[in-house]
């Protein structure tokens, strides 16, 4: 890579790190360019020739997320009741905890299971829009999310295998 594109990757870690940072104490939405230049303690130049708005840093740690998501994917079974998915989901969340719960306290919920759920239609393939199964997409994905943010925001008490196995038990006891 060349010291332009470092350089411009730097300056987009360093603005998602700041707008991370504002997590929990402000609602993104309200957080503005200026506010996010202060503190990530880049130039307004920088800012602007990497990002259009606040909500482009946004996309670009969803964006960034995901493709680490899926470059760290080393299973090739796609069943929603797979054991080593759901490890490797639960493992890939802890890992990225803070900017989870960083979307998660800033309101941007919506935002991440829609990534979530997209990751799934990726891996899987969308369903048919006639087809009724295309609802265990969707169930999956929403009670992961669900279970998972609940996880993260306890501490992590449990270890991912741990995680894995009762998900799978309440999956299979629903199916």
């Amino acid at each position: 890579m060349d010291k332009r594109k470092q350089a411009s990757e730097k300056v987009k870690d360093r603005l998602l790190s700041a707008l991370i940072e504002f997590a929990g104490e402000k609602d993104w939405s309200k957080v503005t360019a200026t506010e996010l230049i202060k503190k990530a303690g880049v130039a307004r130049a920088s800012f602007y020739r990497n990002f259009k708005s606040v909500e482009e840093i946004m996309n670009y740690g969803l964006h960034r997320m995901s493709l680490r998501y899926h470059e760290g994917k080393t299973y090739q079974d796609e069943d929603f009741h797979s054991r080593e998915m759901m490890l490797y989901k639960f493992r890939f969340y802890q890992e990225n905890a803070k900017l989870v719960l960083a979307f998660h306290h800033a309101r941007a919920a919506v935002t991440l299971l829609d990534v979530i759920t997209d990751c799934e239609i990726n891996a899987l393939g969308d369903m048919p829009f006639n087809s009724i199964s295309k609802y265990e997409l969707y169930y999956f994905s929403g009670a992961f999310y669900n279970m998972m943010i609940c996880w993260l925001e306890g501490g992590m008490k449990e270890d991912p295998e741990d995680m894995t196995d009762e998900f799978l038990r309440i999956a299979n006891n629903n199916c």
